[in-house]
């Protein structure tokens, strides 16, 4: 069976820069149980083990600035500046979990309760493999955070990208690939949403979601089957409030740019004003 293609369209322009196939099932399948023979590895490994090689990365990253803007305005439409603040973030987001993490992974003593001659303790333990299913309005730091605190937290990880911004996924993958260290824990599955559902059927442990309510629906109605634990991060558009203190000028033009901002594509984009009436 020939494999089906992921064309990369500029939306910006209309035209095509590359293409990558997309994953079959079989191959959907595969890397979820690779992941799972090396999750043992990956979370043996200390903390502080974790943070020294995703310190890599981050420094990575940071040295490909020029590509990853480069591929975020062609995939997205989006302009370079625009791009260095999504990678700007990312970045920043990677030093804030690695600079946390010892502390929110560390073992904690909590309150026995009654049971007076007891000590309890909190201790976490990662799940297993995590799959990551990625949207397109933020290809890079919708994408890479989950992923890396993921790894942080001693998981493995098998990552679907959107298929409206595939070559920041193909992008993604080579990232992650040129860490020795780091390459053998993460696996990255292209295509559209069949294989999102191949990978929700392949039963990982855990399962996060940046999309669309229609799809954590059925994301969610899959996982409910097999008791996997999803979290779900969903489309949806804020209000603005005007209130009766308020500098109308700023509010306006505050307003405008949370409207359009990303041409309007970010989850809290404002949709709707409500104005407080003077009596």
């Amino acid at each position: 069976m020939e494999s089906e293609i992921l064309s990369f369209v500029n939306p910006a322009t209309g035209a095509k820069f590359g293409e990558v196939k997309m994953a079959s099932p079989d191959s959907v399948q595969n890397a979820v149980q690779e992941m799972r023979r090396s999750f043992p590895l990956w979370s043996r490994k200390s903390v502080r083990e974790r943070i020294r090689i995703l310190r890599k990365l981050q420094t990575l990253l940071i040295d490909k600035r020029e590509e990853i803007t480069t591929v975020l305005n062609q995939d997205c439409g989006k302009s370079r500046q625009d791009g260095l603040i999504e990678l700007f973030v990312t970045v920043d987001m990677l030093a804030q979990y690695r600079a946390q993490a010892p502390k929110w992974l560390k073992k904690k003593r909590v309150s026995s309760g009654l049971y007076l001659f007891k000590q309890c303790f909190v201790e976490y333990r990662p799940y297993g493999v995590v799959a990551v299913i990625a949207p397109w309005n933020y290809p890079l730091v919708l994408t890479l955070p989950p992923v890396l605190a993921a790894l942080l937290a001693g998981n493995t990880v098998v990552l679907k990208p959107s298929e409206v911004t595939a070559a920041t996924g193909v992008l993604i993958e080579r990232l992650l690939q040129a860490i020795p260290e780091l390459a053998p824990f993460v696996r990255v599955v292209h295509g559209d949403g069949k294989v999102g559902a191949a990978l929700t059927q392949a039963k990982p442990d855990y399962i996060f979601v940046t999309g669309s309510t229609p799809t954590g629906k059925k994301i969610l109605q899959t996982a409910s089957e097999h008791l996997i634990p999803v979290a779900l991060e969903l489309g949806g558009k804020d209000a603005m409030l005007v209130l009766e203190d308020a500098n109308l000028e700023a509010a306006a033009r505050w307003g405008v740019w949370g409207a359009f901002f990303n041409t309007g594509q970010t989850c809290m984009a404002v949709e709707r004003v409500y104005v407080v009436e003077s009596k």
